[in-house]
C-alpha cells in the first residue's frame, strides 16, 4: 500500500484538515473577544504558538492510534474486521463541513458587522490622540505675539461684497504681517476655515496661534460698517473689539487703525523695535480698489482661468489709477503665471510674459520702493528667467519689507531647491509651514525635501497632515503614493494612487505609470497618458523607434521645457544612438556651460546621457573633462544632504561611468536598500561596465526578488 493510501485509511489528511480549520477558527474568535477582557496581545500569541507546536503531535496521534468501540487503541493492534476507520472518516468529513460553515459565516460576520465597529472605534481612537497630540504641541509652542485673521463675514444685504470683506481680511493680515515681532499666519491657512463652523479654540490650536481676529462687513452704497473683534483663544475672552460706521473712501484709514490697536492690544512696542505703525496705501481710486480686490482674489485661486480674468480686472483698474502700485505689482504677477514653462498655468511665451511684467514692476518700485509683494514677484521673475542671484536678492528683499509674505518664503524655497540648496529650502519651508500650516502646496514640496533630506518619517507626518486635513485633495494622496514607492513599497502605494486616478488628477495618470513602471508592468503604463515611464516601457518592450519618435515629438512641441530635453537625451542614449546625443549637445547647447545656462547647476540627467555616449564613441578627453563638471556637482549635492535613492542611484551611475566599480556598487546597494527600484537597471547604457561583475549581477537579482515581493501582493506573475 502506498504511503499517500495509509495516510488516507488513517485519516491522517482529514485530521490535518479539521486540526487547521478548527484552529483558524479558535485563533479568529479569541482575536475577537480576549481584548473585550483585557488580554494583552502576548496570551494571543501564545496560542498561536501551542497550536502551532501541536499541529505535529496531532498528525502523530492519527497515525499511531485509531478510535474503535472499545476506545482508542495502537493501529497495529486493530484487525481489519475490527476498524471503523471508514465510519470514523465520514464523522471527521462532516465535521469539516460544518466547521468550515462555521468558519465562513463568522467570517461574514466580523467582516461586515464587527470590523466596521473596530474600525470606526480606532479612527475615532486614533483622530483624538491626533486631536490631542496636536493641541499638546500646539499649546507647548505657540508664541504669546501670534495671530490670524479670519475671513471677515459679508453682511451686506446682497452678500455680494464677499470678494471686499475678503480683502479687507486680506489687507489688515498684510499689514499686520509687516510687524516683525508678531507671528501672522497666511492667508491660505487663515482663508481655509472660510464657512465652517469650527470652534475657534480649535481653529487657534490648529493654526498654532495665541489670538484670533474676526470680523464682518456691511457695505451700502458708500457707507461702511466693519465689526473686528481680536479673540484670546486659549480663553476664548474677547480682548479688544470695535465698531467703525464710516464711508467707503475711509477703508485704508480703517484698515490702519486696527492694525494699530491690535500691535497695542498683544503689548508690541513699534517704536523700540525701530518700527513705524504700518500703515495701508491708499488708491486714488476706489472703483480700481474695488476691482484690485476681486482680482487678487481670483490669483489666489491660481487656475488658467482665473489668471486670465484677473488680468482683465486689473487692465481695468489701471485705466482708472494707473500709479496703484499693488495692482501694478499683481498684474506682473498675472503675466507671469500665466507662462507656458512647466511652472506657468497658461500659454504666453516665457519670454513675453517677462517682457510684459518687467515694465510693470519697474513702475510699481518706483511709486512705492517698499511694496514687499512687487520685490516678491521681481524675484518670481528673475527665477524665471533663471537668474538665481538677483531673484534670491529681490525675494531677499520682500522678506525684510514683510518676513510673513507667504508668497515670497514659496518663491525662495523653490528658487533655493532649484539651486540645489536642500538644508536652506527645507528651512524656508518649514518657516513657511509655521506660519501657514495649511498651505498645500508648501505641505507637498516640504514632504518632497523631506524625502530627499533622507527624513521619511517626518516626511510621512506632513503627508499624515495633509490627509487630515484635505481629504478629498487627489495631492494628499499623491504625496502618500510617493512615500510609499520612495519605500520601495509599490503594491501599498497603487491604493493612495488609485485614489488620486478616480479623483481625476491631471497628472493621476503618470504617477500611475510610474508605479507601474517600477513593477514591471510596461503594457499598463503604455495604457495610461504621456509621461516620462511612458518612454522606458516603450523601449523595454523593444519598440525603440517608438520611444524615439515620441520623445521627439515633445521636445519640438516645447523646446523650452527642460524635462522634455532630458528626455529625448535619455531616450537616444538607451537605444544606442551616441552620435546624436552628441549631435544634439553641440547644436542645441554648444558646451558645458550652456548646458547649464539651459538645464541649471544642479541636473544630473544630462550629463549622465552625455558622458554615456562619450564614453561609447571613445571620447577619453571629453568625458574626462563632463566628468570633472559632474563630480564637482555629486559633492554638491552629498554636501547638501541628499541622501535619497535617486540621488544614490545617479551617483552610482557616475561611478560606473568614472570607473569607480566598487564606489558604484556601494552607492547602487545603498539606493535599494532604501527603496530604489528599476526593472530595467540591468540593460541602462551607464553601467554597461558593471553587466559581468557577479556583485552586480547579485544586486540585480536581489531587486528583482523586492520587486517580485511587490507583485506576488497584487496577484501578479513575477518577472522572470
Amino acid at each position: 500500500m502506498s504511503l499517500l493510501a495509509e495516510l488516507k485509511r488513517r485519516n491522517v489528511i482529514r485530521m490535518a484538515g479539521l486540526y487547521l480549520v478548527g484552529a483558524w477558527l479558535l485563533v479568529q474568535v479569541a482575536g475577537t473577544v480576549l481584548p473585550w477582557f483585557a488580554v494583552s496581545a502576548p496570551v494571543l500569541r501564545g496560542l498561536v504558538l501551542v497550536l502551532a507546536i501541536g499541529f505535529v503531535p496531532a498528525l502523530v496521534f492519527a497515525w499511531v492510534f485509531e478510535l474503535t468501540p472499545e476506545g482508542i487503541r495502537r493501529d497495529a493492534e486493530v484487525t481489519p474486521e475490527q476498524s471503523i476507520a471508514p465510519q470514523t472518516a465520514q464523522r471527521m468529513n462532516r465535521l469539516i463541513v460544518a466547521l468550515l460553515l462555521l468558519a465562513v459565516t463568522y467570517f461574514g460576520f466580523d467582516k461586515f458587522v464587527l470590523a466596521p465597529k473596530r474600525e470606526a472605534a480606532l479612527v475615532a481612537t486614533t483622530s483624538q490622540a491626533v486631536r490631542t497630540e496636536t493641541l499638546a504641541s500646539a499649546e507647548a509652542t505657540v508664541s504669546d505675539k501670534s495671530i490670524a485673521v479670519l475671513p471677515f463675514v459679508d453682511m451686506s444685504q446682497e452678500k455680494d461684497q464677499e470678494y471686499f470683506s475678503d480683502g479687507l481680511s486680506e489687507e489688515i493680515l498684510n499689514l499686520l504681517a509687516q510687524i516683525r515681532d508678531l507671528k501672522v499666519i497666511g492667508r491660505t491657512s487663515s482663508f481655509a476655515f472660510k464657512g465652517r463652523n469650527e470652534d475657534l479654540r480649535t481653529i487657534g490650536n490648529t493654526l498654532g496661534v495665541a489670538y484670533l481676529l474676526e470680523g464682518s462687513v456691511r457695505k451700502s452704497g458708500n457707507d461702511l460698517r466693519i465689526t473686528a473683534q481680536l479673540i484670546e483663544v486659549e480663553g476664548g475672552s474677547h480682548l479688544w473689539s470695535q465698531t467703525y460706521d464710516r464711508k467707503l473712501e475711509n477703508v485704508f484709514a480703517i484698515q490702519s487703525e486696527i492694525a494699530a490697536a491690535i500691535a497695542e492690544a498683544l503689548k508690541i512696542n513699534l517704536i523700540d523695535a525701530g518700527q513705524a505703525a504700518p500703515v495701508a496705501q491708499a488708491a486714488a481710486s476706489l472703483p480700481a480698489y474695488d476691482l484690485f480686490l476681486q482680482a487678487r482674489r481670483l490669483i489666489q485661486g491660481r487656475t488658467r482661468s482665473g489668471l486670465e480674468a484677473a488680468r482683465g480686472l486689473l487692465d481695468e483698474a489701471l485705466k482708472l489709477d494707473p500709479n496703484y502700485a499693488p495692482a501694478l505689482a499683481a498684474q506682473a504677477q498675472t503675466w507671469l503665471m500665466l507662462n507656458n514653462s512647466g511652472s506657468g498655468y497658461g500659454d504666453i511665451p516665457l519670454e513675453q510674459a517677462t517682457a510684459m511684467a518687467q515694465p510693470l514692476l519697474d513702475r510699481a518700485l518706483a511709486l512705492d520702493p517698499k511694496l514687499a509683494e512687487a520685490h516678491a514677484v521681481q524675484g518670481l521673475l528673475f527665477k524665471s528667467q533663471r537668474d538665481i542671484p538677483r531673484a534670491e536678492a529681490a525675494l531677499s528683499r520682500a522678506l525684510v519689507l514683510n518676513p510673513n509674505l507667504a508668497d515670497a518664503l514659496h518663491w525662495q524655497a523653490g528658487l533655493l531647491g532649484d539651486s540645489g540648496r536642500l538644508r536652506e529650502a527645507l528651512a524656508v519651508r518649514q518657516r513657511l509651514d509655521a506660519i501657514d500650516p495649511l498651505n498645500v502646496a508648501n505641505l507637498l514640496t516640504l514632504n518632497f525635501a523631506l524625502r530627499n533630506s533622507g527624513k521619511p518619517t517626518e516626511a510621512r507626518a506632513v503627508t499624515a497632515r495633509l490627509l487630515r486635513a484635505f481629504p478629498d485633495n487627489p495631492q494628499s494622496f499623491g504625496a502618500q503614493a510617493a512615500d510609499l514607492v520612495d519605500a520601495g513599497q509599490l503594491a501599498e502605494a497603487q491604493v493612495p494612487a488609485a485614489r488620486v486616478l478616480a479623483l481625476k488628477s491631471n497628472w493621476a495618470p503618470g504617477l500611475n505609470a510610474d508605479i507601474y513602471y517600477a513593477l514591471g508592468d510596461f503594457e499598463k503604463v503604455l495604457s495610461l497618458q504621456e509621461s516620462s515611464s511612458r518612454l522606458w516601457a516603450l523601449i523595454a518592450l523593444g519598440r525603440n523607434e517608438e520611444a524615439v519618435a515620441a520623445a521627439r515629438e515633445r521636445f519640438a512641441s516645447a523646446p523650452e521645457d527642460r524635462g522634455a530635453a532630458e528626455d529625448l537625451l535619455s531616450t537616444l542614449s538607451w537605444v544606442g544612438r551616441f552620435d546624436e546625443v552628441l549631435a544634439l549637445f553641440r547644436e542645441r547647447w554648444g558646451d558645458l556651460k550652456g548646458l547649464d545656462t539651459y538645464f541649471g547647476a544642479v541636473e544630473s540627467g544630462p550629463l549622465l546621457s552625455i558622458a554615456t555616449a562619450q564614453r561609447a564613441q571613445g571620447q577619453q578627453q571629453a568625458l574626462a573633462a563632463t566628468l570633472a563638471h559632474w563630480r564637482k556637482r555629486i559633492d554638491f549635492l552629498r554636501e547638501q544632504g541628499y541622501p535619497a535613492d535617486a540621488f544614490l542611484m545617479t551617483e552610482a551611475r557616475y561611478r560606473a561611468l568614472a570607473g569607480e566599480r566598487a564606489a558604484a556598487l556601494k552607492a547602487l546597494t545603498r539606493a535599494i536598500d532604501l527603496g530604489g527600484r528599476d526593472p530595467l537597471l540591468g540593460r541602462d547604457p551607464a553601467l554597461a561596465d558593471l553587466r559581468d561583475d557577479p556583485d552586480f549581477k547579485a544586486q540585480l537579482f536581489r531587486m528583482k526578488k523586492l520587486i517580485n515581493a511587490e507583485r506576488a501582493k497584487l496577484k501578479m506573475a513575477p518577472l522572470p
